[in-house]
């Protein structure tokens, strides 16, 4: 049989470092950019679904829901 030792595969400075990156903390911090963006897109979609909710077109002397005129329901 064979009698060698048999070497590791990695390093031991190798192994040790990479055993202490996980230990560490995860932070997941976003820039402003992207909550200022992220911000101003829920208001632009919330003042189309108000408007579309609350807002009402006059069709031959009859006021239609927005939602209604836009899907071709104005019966």
């Amino acid at each position: 049989m064979n009698d060698k030792k048999q070497t590791p595969l990695f390093r031991e400075e190798a192994i040790r470092h990479r055993t202490r990156a996980l230990f560490g903390d995860v932070v997941l911090a976003a820039p402003l950019s992207t909550w200022l963006i992220t911000g101003l897109l829920v208001v632009v979609l919330a003042g189309v679904v108000a408007f579309g909710i609350l807002g009402s077109v006059q069709i031959d002397d009859e006021s239609v829901s927005i939602w209604r005129w836009i899907l071709g329901r104005n019966s």
